[in-house]
């Protein structure tokens, strides 16, 4: 049944509401009027009216048309005005990830993985090697972030940190004193991470060794042997390096003037007086049966590049750059008698330099030929009134052009000398110091053209295999 009480009569008005409707301040829509559409940088029809007519959004869109034309209208090619722009497309003419790959995975010794860690930090971050345009930014050795350089993420692990030497391999440790000291570079570059402490004491116990305890030669110069007071010419590029490089880390200039006057010690008892192989330095002197008064060539590519290494770590810190340079000098015109003789001696047919410098009896290979051509690349630039000249350079480029036209597919040079028998006369199917010489021929090539003292030559897209 309907409920009667809510059925109104036809005449009858309704009774008002005593309490008021809410107000609101929103005008209410027309009825075909749609709601205003939400702000959106993207969508200019809902900017408000002051902003619209504000300066801001003139130079926004200007900057985008700007960038815009930039794009689609610049050259794609190889702009050889930046550097940083030349070596991220720079064509080595050869398989130089290749090389690396060989380095890496035949290193075993200490000197291999010591030599390999400073070639890949030349090839992939130039801007923390020691020939970097600015490689002590605010006179410090650079830092290390939460990611590391790719050099010291593959050498940190075989790195000994508690003991007085820097590598824990009882034959290189019980052999060698200058050896585990061509880790000492990448072990103070480990050490900047988050100030890496036992890494940073290891460095400190392998130059007390260095300094204290290991034996001297009559000279007074540290001997490359444990057993027996011998210099090798090798030598140079182990320890000196380091002794001058721990010098920044250090803030001191007593051992960069060391690491000098080791190199002239070495210098002065290996150098060849006279002679067409005068300024090439000897390979072996002391008492053992080990000594050999040929010019090895690859022991001369050593002693060059470890002067290069001192000269560049000299010149690129500035407080000794400031007080240094007479050792400038010296370390350069020394560099330069080792080139001059191996320009005089040059005689192969081949191209490349004969193991023995001088010596016609003997095969020509590519380890000393490659680090021998990076040397004078490294020369040009540190003193190009001097060395970036055709005399220097056209003979570089031929010894990295003899070198490059024989590396195969796995990234191997040869004919190449038997590392661990420099008096073989077989050369060898793979050596874990040649292939980081072909990393510095190519990074100290790289670096000459892209710093303008080499023609640009033969550029192109990387080969990256």
């Amino acid at each position: 049944m309907a409920d009667l009480r809510q059925r109104k009569k036809p005449d009858e008005q309704p009774v008002p509401d005593p309490t008021p409707p809410p107000t609101s301040s929103a005008k209410p829509p027309a009825e075909n009027e749609s709601p205003s559409p939400a702000f959106s940088w993207l969508a200019w029809s809902t900017w408000p009216t002051s902003l619209k007519l504000s300066p801001f959004p003139l130079v926004l869109l200007a900057t985008f048309a700007t960038l815009y034309y930039q794009y689609f209208t610049s050259d794609p090619g190889l702009d050889l005005r930046t550097p940083e722009a030349c070596a991220a497309t720079f064509n080595f003419t050869f398989r130089i990830n290749a090389a690396r790959s060989e380095a890496e995975t035949l290193a075993t010794h200490s000197w291999e993985y010591g030599t390999a860690a400073e070639a890949i930090t030349e090839l992939v971050n130039p801007e923390k090697a020691v020939f970097a345009v600015e490689p002590f930014p605010g006179d410090r050795v650079p830092g290390q972030g939460v990611k590391m350089d790719q050099a010291v993420i593959w050498v940190y692990q075989h790195i000994r940190h508690d003991g007085p030497t820097l590598f824990a391999d009882a034959e290189d440790e019980g052999w060698s004193v200058s050896d585990p000291a061509s880790l000492g570079v990448v072990t103070v570059m480990v050490g900047q991470r988050w100030n890496w402490e036992m890494y940073l004491n290891a460095a400190e116990r392998q130059k007390d060794f260095l300094l204290n305890d290991a034996p001297r030669y009559v000279n007074g110069a540290i001997s490359h042997r444990r057993d027996v007071a011998e210099l090798w010419s090798d030598a140079v590029s182990m320890f000196p390096p380091f002794l001058a490089y721990y010098g920044v880390h250090k803030r001191d200039l007593a051992l960069m003037r060391a690491a000098v006057h080791q190199v002239q010690l070495y210098r002065d008892a290996l150098v060849i007086p006279e002679g067409p192989k005068r300024g090439l330095w000897k390979h072996i002197v002391g008492p053992s049966e080990l000594a050999d008064d040929g010019a090895w060539s690859t022991g001369n590519a050593w002693a060059a590049y470890g002067m290069a290494r001192v000269r560049a770590t000299i010149s690129g810190w500035k407080p000794s750059r400031d007080v240094m340079g007479d050792e400038i000098v010296k370390l350069d015109r020394w560099i330069g008698e080792i080139l001059d003789g191996a320009i005089r001696t040059d005689d192969d047919e081949s191209g490349l330099l004969r193991n023995y410098l001088g010596q016609k009896s003997w095969f020509a290979e590519t380890s000393g030929t490659a680090l021998l051509a990076a040397t004078a690349y490294r020369l040009a630039v540190l003193r190009p009134d001097t060395y970036a000249q055709p005399h220097y350079l056209a003979w570089a480029h031929a010894k990295r052009a003899a070198v490059a036209s024989r590396v195969d597919d796995d990234g191997f040079a040869k004919p190449a000398v038997n590392p661990l028998k420099h008096s073989s006369r077989e050369p060898v199917e793979s050596s874990p110091e040649g292939a980081s010489f072909l990393l510095m021929m190519g990074s100290a090539w790289r670096d000459c053209v892209c710093r303008g003292v080499c023609a640009a030559e033969d550029q192109g897209q990387v080969d990256a295999r």
